[in-house]
């Protein structure tokens, strides 16, 4: 038998008989040796922390413990105990928290608990607790925290907690219970924090937290819930979290949040949830974190998120979402974080994150995008990470803006895994290697690639062309009827250029190339000063 005894770097072996003359004013004792089978007499009388872990420990028998008014905390962690019997405790006057965990328990009667008038945290869990007798709690008023999480409890009492008006915290998580009895929670008006996660509850009565005004988490997430009525959570205006994830929720009423204005995060997470009313988050403007994740979506109202200008993080991964309305984001001024990755999109509308100036994380893999739409992160100044792995890339002329944004702005280690797909030229190329001169498009039907054409003034590109200089500085994209997009990255020519003429600032020319010839471009940036009209003209034509 080996026990120890810390306090602070100080470690003592003792074995068998213990004289409390060694044990410091104020001692931590712990007590580990797998042949244990009954508490060791003569425990120090001064001791305060005292643990026994991992033994053989079957029952904890009255009077084994001594007496001792200096012990507060008392933990059973993983042994065998089966039996805790009456008053077992009952000479600890001073225990304010005990923890009998990880043991085959499968029964507390209400005498075990006798004689602990200042306890205030009472762990019971990962035992094999099947129901909880009446009145156990009843000497315990004190009790400001109760975890029963991990056990096999099926029905609860409904007085069962009628004494612990005090208490702050309750864990009855991955339990068997299947209801909660009307009037089960109203003493709890103190209650902070309620965890019910991993159940098998179907349902929630109206008004079943009503007497829970200072609640601020809620954990309902694992269970087996179907629908949320109307007043499921009446009374809960000061809540703050709510888990609702991995139930089996089809469908929402559109003011099911309605009394809950303090929410700050929300998971709904893996139900079946395939729409959404628009007016679903009216009343939860002070949302940071909302997860839609691994539900059935397909597409979202254009309202749905215009109330929610503090949203931080907004999860819509694992859904069916194929279609987006162009506006569907503008209410998410604070948003950092968007994740649509593992959804059916193919097309992005170029408006999409228009209004959100402080999206720096934006999610797109594992979708059906061939290609991004020109500016669609012109508005996003903050953004830096944009995951694009698994969709099918096309590295011609459509990729011209994505691959210029990711070759100016990203960082190479995060976008590395994006690929393209066509043609098969650049096939399994990442997109961060593939130069802006070799992103060509397909010629025009019927006229042959080798036919080529030499741009001027005035014709038409005959095919769909990517014209560039060496450096890739400098692209015009055009079609069979015209050129429709230049993109320029200027760097100021060597040396400057001098000129008389006012407010001019830049003025250069390339030869431009690609598979359908050559193409000369000139350009020419002029400055204005506060008299000058401040609407753009058309450009000239050279």
């Amino acid at each position: 038998m080996r026990m120890l005894v810390l306090h602070l770097s100080v470690m003592i072996k003792l074995f068998f008989q213990l004289d409390a003359s060694i044990c410091p004013e104020k001692c931590d004792f712990f007590c580990s040796e797998e042949k244990m089978r009954e508490i060791p007499a003569g425990l120090p009388g001064n001791v305060t922390h005292l643990f026994f872990v991992e033994t053989a420990l079957s029952r904890i028998r009255r009077g084994a413990l001594g007496s001792s008014t200096t012990l507060t905390k008392l933990v059973f962690l993983n042994n065998n105990i089966q039996e805790l019997e009456a008053g077992a405790f009952q000479e600890l006057p001073s225990l304010t928290e005990l923890e009998v965990s990880g043991n085959p328990l499968a029964a507390v009667i209400p005498e075990v608990l006798v004689g602990l008038p200042r306890l205030s945290k009472l762990s019971l869990g990962a035992n094999a607790i099947h129901s909880l007798q009446p009145g156990l709690f009843t000497t315990t008023y004190h009790l400001q925290e109760l975890r029963l999480a991990g056990n096999k409890i099926e029905v609860l009492p409904p007085n069962l907690f009628h004494p612990l008006q005090h208490l702050q915290t309750l864990d009855l998580s991955q339990n068997l219970l299947t209801e909660l009895p009307a009037g089960l929670l109203s003493p709890l008006a103190a209650l902070h924090l309620l965890k019910l996660s991993d159940n098998l509850l179907a349902q929630v009565c109206p008004g079943a937290f009503r007497a829970l005004g200072r609640l601020a988490e809620l954990h309902l997430d694992g269970n087996h819930l179907e629908e949320l009525p109307a007043g499921a959570f009446a009374g809960l205006g000061g809540l703050r979290r709510l888990q609702l994830q991995h139930n089996a929720l089809a469908s929402l009423a559109p003011d099911i949040f309605a009394s809950l204005p303090n929410l700050t995060v929300l998971s709904l997470e893996g139900n079946r949830l395939a729409a959404l009313p628009a007016a679903l988050f009216t009343s939860t403007p002070h949302l940071l974190y909302l997860s839609l994740a691994r539900n059935q979506l397909e597409t979202l109202p254009q309202q749905l998120f215009s109330n929610l200008s503090a949203l931080q993080t907004l999860v819509l991964s694992h859904n069916a979402l194929g279609h987006l309305p162009a506006g569907v984001f503008q209410g998410l001024a604070g948003l950092v974080t968007l994740q649509l990755s593992h959804n059916n999109f193919s097309s992005l509308p170029a408006g999409l994150l228009a209004g959100l100036p402080l999206l720096t994380t934006l999610a797109l893999v594992h979708n059906h995008l061939s290609h991004l739409p020109p500016g669609l992160f012109d508005a996003n100044e903050e953004l830096a990470h944009v995951l694009l792995a698994n969709n099918p890339w096309a590295c011609d002329c459509s990729l011209a803006y994505l691959l210029g944004w990711l070759q100016t702005f990203a960082e190479p280690l995060i976008h590395a895994q994006a690929s393209c797909a066509s043609p098969a030229a650049l096939q399994g190329r990442s997109l961060m290697e593939v130069p802006q001169g070799q992103l060509e498009c397909p010629g025009a039907p019927g006229i042959p690639p080798e036919e080529g054409w030499d741009g001027e003034l005035g014709k038409n590109a005959p095919g769909q062309c990517t014209y560039s200089n060496a450096e890739g500085t400098v692209r015009v994209a055009c079609d069979a009827t015209s050129c429709q997009q230049l993109s320029l990255r200027l760097l100021p020519p060597t040396p400057p250029r001098q000129t008389s003429e006012p407010g001019l600032v830049y003025q250069d020319a390339w030869v431009l190339h690609s598979r359908c010839g050559t193409l000369q471009v000139s350009v020419l940036v002029r400055a204005q000063n506060g008299d000058e009209a401040t609407s753009p003209g058309p450009p000239a034509v050279p």
